[in-house]
């Protein structure tokens, strides 16, 4: 069975426990038929494959500078991006896979 993975930069200070935005890798479950196609959604009964606090505060720090450190978080843990960063209302989200 495939697996596919999304990484969660959650820059919004609501969400988070402190004041820096966090990374965060979850397991994703196949909804319908087509994986190619785009049917994942994040199965929160899973454990986080991976998890770090960035630097970068949430309130008043860059996002570009969030991105990079979170993308070089995940390659020190084996992890690397395989698509754009895309914003959603509280995180910016991308498709990721291990090295």
């Amino acid at each position: 069975m495939t697996t596919h993975f999304t990484a969660w930069l959650v820059n919004d200070p609501s969400c988070l426990d402190g004041p820096t935005c966090d990374i965060t890798i979850l397991e994703d479950e196949l909804l319908g038929d087509d994986s190619a196609g785009g049917g994942w959604a994040t199965d929160s009964s899973k454990e986080p494959a991976f998890y770090a606090l960035t630097q970068v505060d949430a309130e008043n720090g860059d996002i570009d500078d969030a991105i990079r450190e979170a993308e070089a978080l995940m390659g020190e843990a084996g992890w690397r991006t395989v698509a754009d960063w895309d914003a959603v209302d509280n995180a910016y989200v991308v498709t990721v896979e291990r090295v």
